[in-house]
């Protein structure tokens, strides 16, 4: 019985532990790549609360010097397409220069706007907006 329980346990100390390890191994590579950007309506500014996101960005581009990207500017479908291409100009933009202030080569980036041409989410409410406001990283 003893043998039985010591065993037991031991089993649930090696499943923790696994358990525990995949856990790590799947936050370290979620940080290997580059996140979207989301903004405000009819604003092109980098949220504080984005800030951490394009700091994590920032620190990718330094990690992998020969990665270059395109970054995407996007619109949600409110407003007409021109004035929507010329707001995800300055999101790809805003996105650009503040990399460039955290040391990235300017030429590793080209910024281009699709406007609202290319959304995430189609539904008509705020939740499918904020997600389509955003500013993505493609290859370049």
């Amino acid at each position: 019985m003893k043998l039985l329980s010591r065993l037991a346990v031991a089993a649930l100390l090696i499943v923790g532990l696994n358990a525990c390890q995949g856990k790590k191994s799947a936050q370290s590579s979620s940080s290997k790549s580059l996140n979207a950007v989301h903004f405000d309506f009819d604003h092109s500014n980098i949220k504080s609360d984005m800030v951490g996101v394009m700091n994590g960005n920032a620190g990718y581009l330094q990690k992998h010097e020969k990665t270059s990207v395109t970054i995407e500017g996007h619109c949600d479908s409110r407003g007409t397409n021109e004035y929507n291409l010329a707001l995800g100009d300055r999101r790809a933009s805003q996105t650009k220069q503040f990399l460039v202030k955290k040391g990235i080569e300017s030429s590793r980036m080209k910024a281009v706007s699709y406007g609202e041409e290319k959304p995430v989410c189609h539904q008509e409410d705020e939740s499918c907006w904020w997600k389509n406001r955003r500013a993505d990283f493609g290859n370049k």
